[in-house]
């Protein structure tokens, strides 16, 4: 029976979309499938015999079946969002799947660290680009897709403009590219509605500015206690972006490293997290870890009621510093803290550390 490994950012929703099944036939085949909420990173889940291989050029979204399957030069392109329509100001919450569909492996060479993008269209004018506020680093690469592999790429869109503004109601195309050289002007695209709200309500006032005390990490109490910052295996370093010191994370390299600041939050409110991180490089270097990313948002006895999407998960980062951002989705009603988390997570035979500077936290 074929087998589906979890990857980072999957539910079990994504899952039954992109393998042509449905969560209760899955939860069906999988006993140890007790929460569909709560998948572990590496799972292994039986999925059954798939439906036979996709033919047409094409295939058109329904709103029971919110993807759609293209064939170019040998991939097979999905594009799946989690539903059709949304209330305006939902997060629509993006896949991109492309699988090698051919017997011989294919080669992709990249520019740039960049691997994917997400465009929205409405009449055929751009309204958001996933890139559009992200920095990538220039490092030619070549990545081979052997026959039956594939690439995923999972992006969040805030339904907000290139300017930040919220859209207006109605029909959005969004177009998900692979920008791989050669492949960078095809894309496979689907249709969404965005529905008026239908209770408005007054939405809470934003704090201005960054959230975060000590963004720039310039205070220290000691050397391993930053001012306004939570953690453990941290070091203050003078391999900053800019001012004097910067947070090394991973100084004892063979322990996870943590890095935390909780901070006043408001619901149904976006918020932008960015970040500038380079990788310190040893001698022996052997760079071994993830640099995982979350925010995460309570309540106000303190009772933590969920995960931001997106998580950012990063086993690559140059050695120069290179600037990442990401926008969570609405908070959840109840919101009163909301926490910006920073985890260092080495492998066996690691010697690099990760250094961190110039955090921003905003409410948007």
């Amino acid at each position: 029976m074929p087998v589906y490994v979890v990857q980072p950012g999957d539910t079990l929703f994504i899952i039954a979309q992109r393998n042509n099944t449905t969560i209760e036939k899955l939860i069906e085949l999988n006993s140890d499938i007790t929460d569909p909420d709560k998948l572990t990173v590496g799972q292994k889940i039986q999925i059954g015999e798939q439906s036979g291989a996709v033919e047409q050029t094409e295939t058109v979204a329904q709103e029971n079946d919110p993807s759609v399957t293209r064939l170019i030069d040998g991939f097979r392109y999905t594009i799946i969002t989690d539903r059709g329509n949304y209330s305006r100001g939902e997060p629509v919450r993006l896949r991109l799947v492309k699988t090698n569909i051919t017997d011989t492996p294919i080669s992709l060479n990249y520019r740039t660290s960049q691997r994917f993008d997400f465009v929205a269209f409405r009449e055929r004018e751009e309204i958001w680009r996933w890139s559009d506020d992200r920095g990538f680093s220039r490092a030619v690469t070549r990545i081979i897709i052997q026959p039956g592999g594939s690439q995923t790429f999972n992006a969040v869109w805030d339904q907000r403009d290139n300017t930040g503004r919220l859209i207006r109601p109605g029909t959005v195309t969004i177009r998900g590219y692979n920008v791989a050289r050669k492949l960078q002007n095809r894309s496979v695209s689907i249709t969404v509605n965005i529905r008026p709200s239908e209770i408005p309500a007054p939405i809470p006032e934003c704090p201005s500015g960054n959230l975060l005390r000590n963004p720039g990490l310039e205070e220290w109490r000691n050397e391993t206690s930053p001012v306004g910052w939570s953690g453990q295996n941290i070091h203050r370093t003078r391999l900053s972006k800019s001012g004097d010191f910067a947070a090394e994370m991973g100084s004892v390299r063979t322990s996870r490293a943590l890095l935390t600041q909780s901070v006043n939050g408001v619901p149904r409110r976006n918020y932008k997290l960015s970040f500038w991180a380079r990788e310190n490089q040893k001698t022996p270097s052997v760079g071994d870890f993830t640099l995982g990313v979350e925010v995460f948002f309570y309540d106000a006895a303190g009772r933590f009621i969920t995960r931001a999407d997106p998580v950012f998960n990063q086993n690559t980062i140059p050695e120069r510093y290179n600037l990442y951002a990401l926008t969570t989705g609405l908070s959840p009603a109840g919101t009163a803290r909301a926490e910006v988390r920073f985890l260092f997570t080495p492998g066996r035979d690691n010697n690099n550390t990760v250094s961190i500077d110039d955090v921003d936290f905003r409410c948007l």
